[in-house]
């Protein structure tokens, strides 16, 4: 029994992600542009924060369209500082806040940076931890470890780091490296065969790869092509991913991200397809999701649960 395709199945995932992204594309810049007013902050001097729209500022004080107190009029002399560089925007009169994980899907990157000083720390499963920082505008490193529960035997060790390219328009390239070490206890033999004491051994594997982002911080679209390495080796062929996401709600979105091997087990073509919804607020997010592997004369249906939770930090992120 052949259940995968991999002609058809590309073939499918451009129609079912692409095609909808392209037709909503137009229609959503469209919507923010009728809503282009920004939001700022005001810090009173009692510690309260307004945000909203300021519709006038004088001498003696700002009018300002809050978001849940209607118009308000505030004096000078209680208003501590004003910020103007809010990540956000308003749809349909809601403030809705810039999409704080743009730069990953699942695990797969994006092209899309993080700011200079912006962060974030992500868990998923609750032994794989990871932490990316922007050292610049378009330049972040990662790195994370899988956490051994006996810390003993092994240890996995990951680098992640990522150089974006931005244009003019909504295209981002980009280009890094997923590195990883696994480093564990080998025992060594003497010629008998028994075991005379051990050593640290190390095997390192990972994927070098390239991307292009097409679209925005709220909806895009990656192409990205990569080599895979093991120790001295480098793939014969190449790794490619395809991944989307949308955000479909305030609080809510869409997250896909696929890979693709075509010459994997055997030869034979393999997919890993994935396909889940992100929960998420200004700092925080829970993704929720399936893996689905796909390989040549696979009988059996197979669905592999995905769950991960990611904290932000640092920087706000600069608006995009």
């Amino acid at each position: 029994m052949h259940c995968f395709a991999p002609t058809g199945l590309i073939l499918l995932l451009w129609y079912v992600v692409v095609s909808p992204f392209g037709m909503v594309q137009a229609q959503d810049s469209t919507q923010v542009k009728t809503e282009a007013a920004t939001p700022s902050l005001i810090h009173l001097k009692d510690g309260t924060v307004l945000r909203g729209v300021i519709l006038s500022e004088t001498e003696e004080g700002v009018r300002i369209r809050t978001d849940n107190l209607g118009e308000l009029f505030i004096t000078s002399d209680k208003i501590e500082k004003i910020d103007r560089e809010v990540a956000g925007y308003y749809r349909n009169g809601q403030f809705w806040f810039q999409n704080p994980h743009s730069t990953r899907y699942f695990w797969a990157p994006s092209a899309l940076p993080l700011s200079k000083g912006e962060g974030y720390y992500q868990n998923a499963y609750i032994f794989i931890n990871s932490v990316a920082v922007g050292i610049t505008d378009q330049f972040s490193m990662g790195g994370g470890w899988v956490l051994n529960p006996t810390f003993r035997d092994w240890q996995v060790f990951f680098i992640t780091p990522k150089i974006s390219f931005p244009s003019t328009s909504n295209v981002t390239f980009g280009a890094g490296m997923i590195g990883a070490g696994v480093f564990s206890n080998r025992n060594t033999y003497d010629n008998q065969g028994y075991v005379t004491g051990n050593r640290l051994g190390t095997d390192l594997f990972g994927i070098g790869y390239g991307n292009v982002t097409f679209g925005n911080t709220e909806k895009n679209f990656t192409l990205g092509l990569g080599w895979g390495f093991s120790n001295d080796d480098i793939a014969s062929s190449p790794v490619l991913n395809l991944a989307y996401m949308s955000r479909v709600g305030r609080r809510v979105g869409f997250v896909t991200e696929n890979w693709f091997v075509l010459n994997g087990i055997d030869n034979d073509p393999l997919a890993l397809l994935s396909g889940g919804v992100r929960f998420f607020g200004e700092k925080t997010s829970i993704d929720l999701g399936l893996w689905i592997p796909a390989v040549a004369d696979m009988d059996a249906f197979i669905a592999i649960p995905y769950v991960d939770f990611v904290l932000k930090f640092g920087k706000k992120p600069k608006r995009r």
